[in-house]
């Protein structure tokens, strides 16, 4: 559980600069509804992963659709976790450059240190990311998950500390709206990075092995997604967002932690900066732990025996992959957080668990169906005495004997109707929620995508921002 409650990442660094395009009314709204319909699709694929008796993605997807679905799942599932972890690097290279700057001070460190955080970046991965990655089981990780929870609540408390001993000062030069609508052409892209925010499905997915099993294990695993997304995931995005953005409000920074936070104190900001440089790792070692098993699955299959050769193989092609595309595109963390959300994220946190749990309430509905044919004969079978004549050797006992059945035959009718769904609560379950996550999730999407692309063009038409 405590693995689970890791979640934030880096994925917190961009959200002030959300709310500063969206406004805080607007952002906040936002923030709630991607949360609510993360919440709802998580707990859908855990019920259907209780339902079916698996544990991966893959495998429900597979149960629900067939092979090409099982397919189109992988793809997805490692796009959204390749960008994800693309992402994560290039905001640690951001981190890593501020906390040169402003850390060491001017004229103490190499000028390349200064103006690139890149070679930094390499070297946390070598020495801190690559060593955390190659570890076998996640909930070995769970200590790590306790002082990231530290690094989070330390940045929480200095950046309202801030904000409140400034005033405010983007919301009251007018900068940042607090409940008028902001419309400008960054805010889709601001819709797409709130909306990637709040995914956790697939590091989800394979804790639910290590977790108890039964119905007990399925509510514990609930209420681990309740606390991260409500408690965990919304106090730290709806606390860093709005307060970031209420400090430095049209000149945040895509990742808040460019923004000079710690102005005058060099000390602690090196501190600061090096143990988020920490957190981002431990974030990213989730991610990475879903990618390779998701790789790994798709290269090995499901029963193939575990060895050291291929774990580390898996471990450093990935890294290397993913540490090439921030070095290419090191200060564009929020658009590859944007275009991986309004692709990846549609579709494995919204498309496919909807698609899963419709598949589940068909199931559901086949064996209710199984069930009230059953039914129907063992009540035809308790009627059929009771219409031949009672003997004379049976007139005493054969009252009691139909009255016995009636209220047998009456029971079983009773528990049928308890047991059917209302028509409410179907239409519920089978168009209302759906409708609404796609809603959400779609609509977010789509209108991120069409900035994300026009912005990345830009970034390349410009000569990668030289």
């Amino acid at each position: 559980m405590r693995t689970i409650l890791l979640r934030p990442r880096s994925t917190v660094l961009p959200v002030p600069y959300a709310f500063s395009k969206t406004g805080i009314g607007l952002g906040a709204l936002t923030m709630g509804l991607v949360a609510v319909a993360n919440d709802i699709t998580c707990c859908m694929m855990i019920r259907a992963a209780a339902h079916v008796g698996c544990s991966t993605y893959e495998q429900l997807s597979e149960w629900a659709g067939g092979k090409k679905a099982r397919v189109f799942t992988q793809v997805s599932l490692i796009l959204l976790l390749y960008g994800t972890l693309c992402g994560g690097l290039a905001f640690l290279s951001d981190v890593a450059r501020v906390m040169v700057q402003h850390g060491l001070g001017p004229g103490r460190a190499p000028a390349l240190l200064e103006s690139d955080g890149r070679p930094v970046m390499v070297l946390t991965v070598l020495t801190v990311l690559l060593p955390l990655c190659l570890q076998r089981h996640i909930r070995q990780f769970e200590k790590a998950a306790t002082g990231g929870v530290v690094v989070v609540v330390a940045l929480c408390i200095i950046i309202v500390t801030r904000a409140v001993q400034l005033g405010f000062p983007a919301v009251a030069s007018g900068e940042l709206d607090v409940l008028a609508v902001k419309v400008d052409e960054h805010l889709p892209e601001a819709f797409a990075v709130l909306g990637f925010a709040f995914y956790m499905h697939p590091m989800l997915m394979p804790l639910l092995k290590e977790m108890p099993s039964g119905p007990a294990g399925t509510a514990l695993t609930e209420k681990a997604v309740h606390i991260t997304l409500f408690g965990v995931a919304c106090g730290v995005y709806g606390t860093v967002g709005i307060f970031g953005a209420a400090i430095f409000g049209a000149s945040t920074e895509s990742n808040i932690m460019v923004n000079d936070l710690l102005p005058g104190h060099p000390t602690a900001t090196l501190l600061l900066y090096a143990s988020l440089l920490v957190y981002l790792c431990c974030g990213m070692v989730t991610t990475h732990y879903a990618l390779r098993a998701s790789l790994d699955l798709l290269v090995a299959g499901p029963d193939a025996p575990f060895t050291w050769t291929r774990r580390v193989a898996e471990t450093c092609s990935i890294l290397t992959a993913a540490t090439t595309v921030a070095l290419l595109f090191p200060t564009q963390a929020e658009k590859i957080f944007a275009l991986t959300g309004c692709t990846a994220v549609c579709l494995v946190c919204y498309v496919i668990p909807v698609g899963i749990h419709l598949a589940v309430q068909r199931d559901k509905d086949r064996i209710q169906r199984l069930e009230d044919q059953s039914l129907d004969v063992m009540d035809g079978d308790l009627r059929a005495p009771l219409l031949a004549p009672a003997g004379p050797a049976d007139s005493g006992s054969g009252a009691g004997a139909r009255v016995d059945v009636h209220v047998a035959g009456t029971g079983v009718r009773v528990g049928r109707d308890k047991v059917a769904e209302s028509a409410a609560a179907r239409f519920v379950s089978r168009v209302a929620l759906p409708a609404f996550i796609l809603l959400v999730g779609v609509g977010f999407s789509m209108a991120g995508l069409y900035v994300g692309v026009l912005d990345l063009l830009a970034y390349l038409h410009d000569g990668g921002g030289s």
